[in-house]
């Protein structure tokens, strides 16, 4: 009986070992979507389904979470493909899976005269972020190819952080304002008028295919040493993803971490988020990430897209693909 006992044991004991949950180190801005899609994991056990354990470390500023990756203190954060192929540059190992295609956005306010780029001559433009966002840069590439000039000559430019332009954009300090997606969308809920989006810049430039704006970034060895943790996160997330699209119930329990009552102004969030799932992710996209990449290194130099004519090599993780 002793004996019986002692192998039941040791059966019990091994099945745990070989089923324990991976832990994960998620870096997650305060106020980002990813928090959506971490509290729709826990809520909905797909953590556990997937056989991974989150721990969330909260970062201040994307800034904050590219020192916590660079110093290991987290193993993924949600970053631009621009950034890792900076650091791959630079020797570091970092590599890119999808994670949203929601762009910046030029949005106007609901009686604004503006109805297309060439109104915005003479206007105050402002553009959140700095002058080597992504969408600024292509902003200004199309407005030089369709007019010839300088956008930020044409126009009075602002920069600044999101919370601060929507704020100018209300009280009429700004016309119009190249914001970042969840900001704008809040804005759209009160009736301001998108002009166009970062994809429809793209596609106004030639780029056809839908890119994603941003990714999950973490090191290589993530996914070569520890492959079931990245492929469980990975799941985990496309199924949290559906929920917040397809289960009203599953947004509800996430609708307090938008910092957002307007119904109108949660409905346009829900929207804009959903707009932005990458449907498709294989060689055509990456073959125009590519040109994207060109685009923006002649728009915005060494300093908007580093010192290589092309992406480096493993920038995308290829088991991401042919989604």
């Amino acid at each position: 009986m002793t004996r019986t006992l002692h192998y039941l044991l040791f059966l019990l004991a091994a099945s745990t070992t070989a089923h324990a949950a991976e832990p994960l180190r998620i870096g997650a801005l305060a106020f980002g979507t990813l928090n959506w899609e971490l509290a729709t994991i826990q809520d909905a056990g797909l953590d556990k389904a997937n056989g991974i354990e989150l721990e969330t470390q909260t970062l201040a500023s994307p800034q904050a979470g590219s020192v916590a990756l660079l110093s290991n203190s987290v193993d993924l954060i949600v970053s631009d493909w621009i950034w890792v192929s900076r650091q791959r540059e630079n020797g570091a190992d970092f590599s890119f899976a999808p994670y949203s295609a929601s762009h910046g956005v030029l949005i106007v306010p609901p009686a604004s005269p503006i109805k297309d780029l060439s109104d915005l001559a003479g206007k105050r433009l402002g553009v959140a972020g700095g002058g080597l966002d992504k969408n600024w840069l292509l902003l200004r590439a199309l407005y030089q190819e369709k007019y010839g000039q300088d956008l930020e000559k044409a126009a009075t430019v602002v920069f600044g952080a999101p919370p601060l332009l929507n704020e100018q954009l209300q009280q009429g300090k700004l016309d119009a304002l190249l914001d970042y997606w969840h900001y704008a969308a809040k804005l759209e809920g009160k009736g301001y008028r998108p002009l166009l989006n970062g994809q429809d810049l793209m596609h106004q430039l030639g780029i056809k295919a839908v890119l994603p704006s941003l990714g999950y970034v973490f090191r290589e060895t993530l996914g070569t040493q520890r492959p079931a943790a990245l492929k469980g996160f990975l799941a985990a997330t496309q199924e949290a993803k559906r929920l917040l699209c397809e289960s009203d119930p599953a947004w509800e329990k996430v609708k307090s971490l938008t910092q957002e009552e307007d119904p109108a102004a949660l409905a346009s969030l829900r929207r804009n988020y959903c707009a932005g799932q990458v449907r498709h992710w294989g060689a055509d996209e990456q073959k125009a990430a590519e040109t994207l990449y060109r685009l923006l290194k002649q728009a915005g130099g060494a300093e908007a897209a580093g010192q290589s004519e092309t992406l480096a090599p493993g920038t995308f993780w290829p088991h991401a693909a042919d989604r």
